[in-house]
């Protein structure tokens, strides 16, 4: 694999979910639009993410199949951060009633999923279903953008590692400031291992990470050894005889 060169955009390999009010969608009535997920997507692109906007539907409304799949995508490592310009009642109702709001929690607690929200009272709300909100200097969709930069520029959810300082993100790794893009199996294997935190995981537990989950421990060999090989020589994965897989995390 070539290395990268130069200074990487700060959220490469980052995808990222802008959560709008479906009224957003419809046509701009005299002429007028709401710029506001415009800009704050334009924003995130130039930083180097992939950014996704999500229709929720207004109150009363049947959850829509798209808010489904992001809430699912969200819990199982699919997605590095979600931003309410919408109410997040919504989100929280469709991750309880899918069974993904414990992932979630525990994906945002450990940085790997930012949440952040526009308005105070959805970020409380957020905070009151046990889950780790972003702070921005003031209420607006350029401290939204500023917050989601700064978190992964400066590297703030890492893992110190013997090959480096280690950031896993949806499209790949970022290794001493070098991104490395993986395949989504490799992503789902390096997600489970990253929030292992140094733990060894079981063939089993890994293969839950995998996409389609419950794959045997055939299919996991095979995605560490295409992740080792991806990874071209960094030495991030430590196989446990008998036992499995850990990251290298170091020890301190």
């Amino acid at each position: 694999m070539t290395p990268v060169t130069g200074r990487r955009p700060p959220l490469a390999g980052c995808r990222i979910i802008v959560s709008d009010d479906a009224r957003s969608a419809e046509p701009p009535r005299d002429g007028v639009a709401d710029g506001r997920s415009e800009g704050l997507i334009g924003v995130l692109t130039d930083a180097g993410a992939a950014v996704f906007r999500v229709a929720v539907p207004r109150g009363g409304a049947r959850t829509s199949a798209s808010l489904r799949s992001v809430v699912q995508r969200a819990a199982r490592g699919g997605i590095d951060a979600v931003l309410f310009l919408a109410p997040t009642a919504p989100w929280l109702e469709t991750a309880e009633s899918t069974g993904a709001l414990e992932a979630i929690r525990r994906r945002s607690d450990s940085g790997r999923l930012l949440l952040g929200a526009l308005h105070r009272e959805d970020a409380d709300r957020l905070r009151l279903a046990g889950l780790t909100v972003m702070r921005t200097e003031g209420s607006s969709v350029t401290a939204l953008a500023r917050g989601v930069v700064a978190h992964y520029d400066s590297g703030t959810a890492a893992l110190v590692t013997d090959a480096g300082r280690l950031e896993v993100r949806s499209g790949g790794v970022v290794v001493d400031e070098r991104f490395i893009p993986l395949s989504r199996g490799a992503t789902g294997v390096m997600e489970a291992l990253f929030l292992a935190g140094g733990r060894v995981l079981s063939r089993a537990e890994l293969g839950r990470g995998l996409p389609g989950g419950e794959r045997s421990g055939r299919a996991v060999e095979v995605a560490v050894a295409r992740l080792r090989e991806s990874l071209d020589g960094i030495d991030l994965v430590q196989t446990v005889v008998k036992r499995g897989y850990r990251l290298a995390v170091t020890e301190q």
